[in-house]
């Protein structure tokens, strides 16, 4: 792997122990500082001098043995580990630290509890870390919190040396503007959702999307995903339909011990996750920490929701983030997983506080501005197929998309529950490929409708349902 002998030479070089710094000395002056236990300190010191070489930031390892040294007024050490935090960032030197990355698992560097009401469940998030004690504003973060919940020094060491691959290596080549949407279960709410989200990215950005549902034109399988990842390659990668730890899907679509599959040596994405996912412990794991840490592949960083977050407010902040994350008035992943711009209130305030960052805050994707977006040419599909319709359950409208392997006439009806035809809504030739009809039944009762696809002597009913 690039980097290897970069890290071995740092490692050579280097003092490997926390530099010298009084932390209540108002004349120190970093930009970024690395908090972790002393087991780790080896292997944080070639990203310090990474971060120092190639990123032009003054960088300081410090762990939590001289953090509690010298901020010691609370019981809890996340309070004293949040003072520090807000000291550094109050009161050293300009330009001061925004940027903090938390090496180590909630067990070894502790975070916040969570409560979820009516409770008592409580999630474990980075929270409060954001937050400036010295301020009295509440409703905004003050810095970008990044954790790598490593559990050993091989972990660390595997995202470092993926990370400084990524960052050393200046070239834009095509896979860098692809973003994959991983689309699980069998209903098509997060397929359409993916749609959706891709229609904020820019334009320079090309979706991909693999489904698991098999009526889908996107339907993929184990070995679908491996190609988008290791083959074409992705900036980013979406995983719809996490309902917890540690799968993807209800039907174990895709599982931690899949990645072992992963070969994206050098063609680092990063993930986004949109299901509950556990604060990382030594004793447990998810697909968001297990691509985080693989070594040579996987991921360079993570967003993740740690509590029960509702689809609707989860949807809300994706969106926001998805307008964000290819724009280039943000520097970096830290930046663009801050929501202060959504209401700070209700459910929004509680889903704030339980989205987690995995990932170097510093990071800043790699993606070209100045390219077009080729049309992906459209396979020609295998066979006739009619697809569900989305939204199902819909009021008013729906669409209906359909796959001909051959140029063929086309007629698609509209009948009610009890086989009276309500409408044609097409009757003609068509060429093969995908397409889709639109429905609108704003003039019909709620209840049960078939759709029926005649195309050449291949017919295909499907049931959907008008709520009003």
């Amino acid at each position: 792997m690039k980097g290897i002998t970069f890290f071995l030479l740092l490692v050579t070089f280097s003092t490997l122990h926390s530099q010298p710094v009084t932390l209540r000395d108002t004349t120190n002056q970093y930009d970024y500082i690395i908090i972790t236990v002393p087991e780790f300190l080896t292997a944080c010191e070639p990203f310090r001098q990474h971060k120092e070489t190639v990123r032009d930031f003054r960088t300081l390892v410090i762990d939590t043995t001289q953090i509690f040294a010298e901020f010691d007024s609370s019981a809890t050490p996340q309070d004293n580990i949040r003072d520090f935090i807000s000291y550094a960032g109050t009161f050293w030197k300009e330009s001061r630290p925004k940027y903090f990355l938390i090496v180590g698992t909630v067990l070894m560097v502790p975070n916040f509890p969570i409560p979820f009401l009516p409770g008592p469940i409580y999630f474990y998030s980075d929270y409060y870390y954001c937050q400036n004690i010295y301020e009295n504003d509440t409703t905004t973060t003050d810095f970008y919190i990044g954790r790598i919940p490593g559990k050993n020094e091989t972990e660390v060491t595997n995202y470092f040396l993926k990370v400084i691959s990524y960052e050393s290596d200046d070239s834009l080549l095509s896979w860098i503007n692809n973003a994959l949407f991983l689309c699980a279960g069998d209903g098509i709410q997060n397929l359409e959702f993916a749609f959706e989200l891709a229609s904020l990215l820019p334009s320079y950005i090309k979706p991909f999307y693999i489904a698991e549902n098999d009526t889908s034109q996107y339907y993929g399988t184990l070995d679908s995903i491996y190609q988008a990842i290791n083959q074409k390659g992705n900036s980013v990668v979406w995983l719809f339909g996490l309902s917890d730890d540690p799968y993807i899907g209800g039907s174990d679509w895709l599982k931690p011990e899949d990645l072992n599959g992963f070969s994206n040596e050098d063609k680092y994405f990063y993930t986004i996750s949109s299901g509950r996912q556990r604060a990382i412990l030594d004793t447990n794991t998810n697909l968001s920490h297990a691509m985080l840490v693989l070594p040579n592949a996987g991921s360079i960083g993570g967003s993740v929701f740690v509590g029960y977050t509702y689809s609707s407010i989860n949807r809300e902040f994706q969106i926001n983030w998805a307008s964000r994350l290819f724009n280039p008035l943000y520097n970096s992943i830290g930046e663009v997983f801050v929501s202060d711009n959504l209401p700070f209130n209700g459910l929004y305030n509680y889903v704030r506080k339980v989205a987690n960052l995995w990932a170097d805050p510093s990071l800043k994707l790699k993606y070209d501005e100045t390219v077009g977006v080729e049309k992906v040419e459209e396979e020609i599909p295998q066979s006739f197929t009619l697809y569900q319709n989305y939204p199902n359950p819909f009021n008013p409208s729906t669409t209906i998309k359909f796959a001909l392997p051959v140029d063929s006439k086309v007629k698609i009806n509209v009948f009610n529950s009890l086989g009276q035809l309500v409408e044609t809504l097409m009757d003609k030739e068509m060429e093969s490929g995908y397409h889709e009809v639109s429905f609108n039944a704003s003039k019909l009762a709620s209840g049960v409708y078939l759709y029926q696809m005649q195309a050449g002597e291949n017919v295909s009913i499907k049931k959907m349902i008008l709520l009003k």
